[in-house]
This record gives structure tokens, sequence and C-alpha cells, in this order.
């Protein structure tokens, strides 16, 4: 996946902190499902997004740098 469309996702989440995923598919109409759930998986192994379970949705959010 680009790096652009990475750091699109981290920008929304560092604006928002937390954002339902059905919603984050929203905010890239140019990427598929498929994209974007690659996407926020490198992302959370990476450990840059947290991802739960809320429900029958996930929420993504963002992993505070520690100071």
């Amino acid at each position: 996946m680009t790096r652009q469309a990475s750091s699109t996702v981290l920008r929304i989440l560092e604006e928002r902190q937390q954002i339902q995923l059905e919603e984050l598919l929203s905010c890239l109409p140019e990427l598929t499902w498929n994209q974007v759930f690659s996407l926020v998986d490198e992302l959370s192994r990476r450990e840059l997004i947290r991802l739960h379970r809320r429900g029958f949705e996930y929420e993504l959010q963002a992993v505070l740098p520690l100071t």
C-alpha cells in the first residue's frame, strides 16, 4: 500500500482520535474495502493504531506517542 494512503489514515486518526471502520471507508472513496482493510492491518501491526470491536462495529484509535 502507498505511503500516501497510510499517511492519510494516520492524519484522519490524528484529527479525530477515533473513527469507526465504516466511517473511515467513506473518507477514502478512492480505495476499495480490501485496500482500507489492508492499511488498517498494516498500521495495527506496526502499533500505530489500535483496532477495537464495539458490538458489530470496529473502531480505530490513534496510538498516542510516548513522551
